[in-house]
């Protein structure tokens, strides 16, 4: 698994995230990117404890179009 971390904004929201993406395997699911967000706003910390809100492809892979596309709408640098 390859994981890279960056900063993003919500689109929703013009908030600061933080972004991992990346490339997984995993066993008995179709490989691809990854995408998660993590949000830096205390509500949505308090609904979960890594205060994740977007979470593509973990177990079934997205592809790498996908994966563009979503870096580009939370303007990932």
């Amino acid at each position: 698994m390859s994981r890279i971390h960056k900063q993003g904004v919500n689109p929703k929201t013009g908030n600061i995230v933080d972004v991992a993406y990346g490339w997984d395997e995993v066993p008995g699911f179709k490989p691809g990117y990854f995408f998660q967000v993590y949000s830096r706003e205390r509500k949505d910390l308090e609904k979960n404890d890594e205060g994740i809100i977007l979470n593509e492809g973990f177990i079934n892979g997205i592809s790498e179009e996908k994966l563009k596309s979503l870096l580009k709408e939370w303007t990932v640098k």
